[in-house]
C-alpha cells in the first residue's frame, strides 16, 4: 500500500488520458498520460483530451515524463513507510 506524505503527492496521480492527435503519431509514439504534473500532458488542450490509454484493443504507452514522476513519488512514498 503507498503512503503518500502529503496531499500533494496523493494528488498528482489522475485518470488516464490522451490527445486525439496521439492517432497521427507513428504508432511507437503514442502514449497517454496519468500524472497531473506531466509537462507534456498539461499542453493538450482541453478540447483534444480524451480518458483512457487510447484504444481498448491497442492502447497507448504511459508518458515518460509521467513514468519518472510517478517513480519519484513512489521513492518519497517509501520513506515516509512505517
Amino acid at each position: 500500500m503507498l503512503v503518500f506524505s502529503s496531499f500533494k503527492e496523493m494528488a498528482m496521480l489522475t485518470y488516464a488520458f490522451y490527445s486525439v492527435n496521439e492517432a497521427k503519431k507513428a504508432a511507437d509514439k503514442r502514449v497517454h498520460h496519468d500524472n497531473t504534473d506531466c509537462g507534456p500532458g498539461k499542453a493538450i488542450p482541453p478540447s483534444d483530451k480524451r480518458y483512457g490509454k487510447g484504444p481498448i484493443n491497442d492502447p497507448y504507452r504511459l508518458c515518460e515524463d509521467c513514468e519518472a514522476i510517478n517513480k519519484e513519488a513512489a521513492e518519497k512514498a517509501k520513506m515516509y513507510r512505517t
